[in-house]
């Protein structure tokens, strides 16, 4: 763009081209080079996608102007006679309007181009030494109205805008052999055919001449869509493309056109004494184009800036970017209603474009820098922080979360090897699977944890720790289903860490025990390990008849854990001497959703806990949990807690450290929790002293 021209439609824009340019960056139109000249300097601007307005000195001036709160007024055109029976016929939605001018020229001297002009066009290669031609190209690139120039002797018969058929010709300007044309596309056509694409280029064969007299001057708007589509298929980029793939102005059609014969008139091309007349045809109706108001509160608009603006300097400068702005904004409570322009109706459509539109004029650094004002936000549900607090433990444990898929293929199913009557064989299946592969909707998820398994170790990991929230979806009568929320995971290798000398210790269920104890413990619950159950879990089958366990939860089943059958590792050919995996509905250790008497136990107790241990050998088959039950019933004094804080074994001695927490009100002797210890002793020995329990 060139800045003395720019300076002829703006003056008050600054005197330096620095200062000019800095002022455009500030608006948003980035100037991406600036090239001195003595004729003027020239900026290379990069424009935004939605702003067709942009690609003209006008639109340019205008921006400026919104800035400068100065208005920028139309060049001058001629008033045209009205020839209604010449109209060209519309036969096609994709032409939005669409009108012709007829006017004489005197003589085709290139030499009456203004220099500033030629060399304008010469920026942008639009300067093609035909008088004509270079008007079009003029008001293209002045008010941003695309035309389009016919040499009126050579077209033959009446105009009419319609849809290419299949295979059509057209010899387009660039082109020296006929071009075919794919249907559907948007042409201007004569009695002989096509004469022009529509917003894109037109044809050699009514093309303006330098010994053309008689001149028809098109003016349009075209869908943008239409437009892009046949700048597409024919693979031309033009000028007049690039402005109708943006939105064209509908208040310039007829004002491009009477601009054009205007210039003609000014550089005394136009035959003497002729008149230049202008038919406009009925086009189909379009929303888009429609008169659209929008109410703009002031008081909303100092709230989203966090600043106060001046009432009419707002109006001021909006009115300067070619919005109408109506209402008196202090007898209507601080608001004014704005109605959007012609060259904004492609991008303007809510109040939070106006928003934009008045911190672009007044420049988004002109605002304080402040945080909007927000409430304290909403707690975390109990859901939530139950999901943490097992996130946590399993971080903690070195566990990483991994994300699989819903779906797997029916083949892929197959490997678990599972038993004829296992319900895992049905499933909620897809019935128009683009995917083969991915058609059933998982009902387990040791498949998936296995695959995961799999990919690591062939990757040369040799230790896998890894766990999911996921659902899986239980086929439920004839057509139904059930979602089920479940935690699994899954362990096999060795923990290395804290090992320093002959390798690391293998995974064993004992392990996992103790992972899944911590992890009802970070949630305020109790989980107990069953080896039988009264619903047991479809995926039981899968796991190693004697090392794998049910969970409960306040006598709620809620998944099981142990090590993976071998027969089933055996499928994915994992090197591992046992792969250790859990699956549970984590829903259930959500303290909301347990009952009202299983207290959690976050809270710091008011005075110290009073801890005593005990230490008793338990003979194989008796489990720590039974023993641990007997001591909370028959506890003279309120018990906070019973843990297994050790596990000695040697030979055939099983020796259990329990830790026993007595609460304290700050009462309590020390001679009431020996006594208490004492008869929790008592009782346990003489309860369990047939299974071989005594004391250490």
């Amino acid at each position: 763009m060139n800045l003395s021209l720019l300076r002829r439609y703006r003056p008050e824009m600054p005197d330096s081209s620095e200062d000019a340019c800095a002022l455009l960056e500030d608006l948003g139109i980035e100037v991406k080079r600036l090239q001195p000249s003595p004729d003027g300097d020239v900026a290379t601007l990069e424009l935004l996608a939605n702003r067709g307005d942009h690609h003209c000195y006008v639109g340019i001036a205008r921006e400026l102007g919104g800035r400068l709160e100065r208005p920028t007024p139309a060049p001058p055109s001629s008033e045209p006679a009205p020839e209604p029976s010449a109209a060209p016929a519309v036969e096609t939605a994709t032409c939005l309007a669409f009108g012709i001018g007829r006017c004489t020229l005197a003589d085709a001297d290139p030499g009456r181009l203004p220099e500033e002009w030629r060399d304008a066009l010469a920026l942008n290669d639009e300067h093609t030494g035909l008088l004509a031609v270079d008007a079009a190209n003029v008001v293209g690139r002045e008010i941003g109205q695309p035309l389009h120039v016919y040499d009126a002797d050579r077209v033959s018969g009446p105009l009419r805008v319609r849809l290419s058929d299949e295979g059509e010709p057209a010899d387009l300007l660039d082109s020296d052999e006929p071009v075919s044309l794919p249907a559907g596309l948007t042409v201007v056509a004569d009695d002989e055919g096509v004469v022009a694409v529509a917003g894109v280029m037109g044809t050699r064969r009514t093309a303006v001449t330098a010994t053309t007299r008689r001149l028809l001057v098109e003016s349009g708007l075209f869908d943008p869509v239409a437009v892009r589509r046949a700048a597409r298929a024919l693979r031309r980029q033009t000028a007049a493309a690039t402005r109708f793939e943006r939105g064209a102005d509908p208040g310039l059609v007829r004002a491009g056109a009477a601009r054009a014969v205007a210039l003609l008139g000014a550089w005394g091309a136009l035959a003497p004494g002729a008149e230049w007349t202008w038919s406009e045809s009925k086009c189909p109706t379009d929303s888009r184009l429609e008169p659209r108001e929008i109410t703009l509160d002031l008081d909303r608009l100092d709230t989203y800036y966090a600043t106060s603006f001046d009432p009419a300097a707002v109006e001021r400068r909006l009115s300067c970017l070619g919005f109408r702005v109506g209402g008196d904004a202090a007898r209507d409570g601080g608001r004014l209603r704005v109605g959007v322009p012609g060259h904004r109706l492609w991008d303007v459509f809510d109040l939070e474009c106006l928003y934009e539109e008045v911190g672009r004029v007044w420049g988004f650094d002109s605002f304080p820098a402040v945080l909007p004002e927000t409430g304290g936000g909403a707690a975390p549900t109990a859901r939530r922080r139950a999901q943490s607090a097992l996130e946590q433990v399993l971080v903690g444990y070195g566990f990483f979360e991994v994300m699989t898929d819903g779906f797997y293929s029916r083949s892929a199913h197959e490997r678990l090897g599972l038993s004829a009557g296992s319900p895992l064989h049905r499933h909620v299946e897809l019935r128009n699977a683009i995917d083969r592969n991915f058609s059933l909707l998982k009902n387990n998820a040791l498949l998936q944890a296995l695959d995961v398994a799999d990919y690591n170790q062939r990757h040369s990991l040799t230790c896998g720790k890894y766990f999911e929230f996921t659902h899986l979806f239980e086929a439920v009568g004839d057509d139904g289903h059930r979602e089920l929320p479940v935690l699994w995971g899954m362990l096999w290798g060795e923990e290395t860490y804290g090992a320093w000398q002959h390798g690391g210790t293998s995974f064993d269920f004992w392990y996992l025990k103790g992972v899944l104890e911590e992890m009802a413990h970070a949630c305020g619950a109790r989980v107990e390990l069953r080896h039988a159950a009264e619903r047991p879990s479809p995926v039981a089958e899968l796991l190693h008849p004697n090392r794998s366990a049910h969970l409960v939860v306040d006598g709620r089943e809620i998944g099981l854990c142990g090590e993976v059958h071998p027969a089933v590792t055996a499928n994915w050919k994992l090197r591992t001497e046992r792969v250790l995996y859990f699956e549970l509905d984590w829903t259930v250790l959500v303290a909301e959703e347990r009952p009202a008497d299983a207290a959690p136990v976050d809270d710091m107790p008011e005075h110290p806990l009073l801890r005593r241990d005990l230490a008793l050998h338990l003979p194989a088959g008796l489990t720590a949990g039974e023993v641990r039950e007997r001591m909370e019933a028959v506890s003279p004094l309120p018990l906070a807690w019973v843990h297994v804080t050790d596990l000695y074994e040697s030979g055939d001695v099983r020796a259990h450290t329990f830790e026993l927490a007595f609460e304290n009100d700050n009462t309590v002797t020390a001679e009431q929790v020996n006594a208490a210890m004492g008869a929790i002793t008592a009782h346990v020995v003489d309860r369990f002293r047939e299974r071989g329990v005594y004391q250490r």
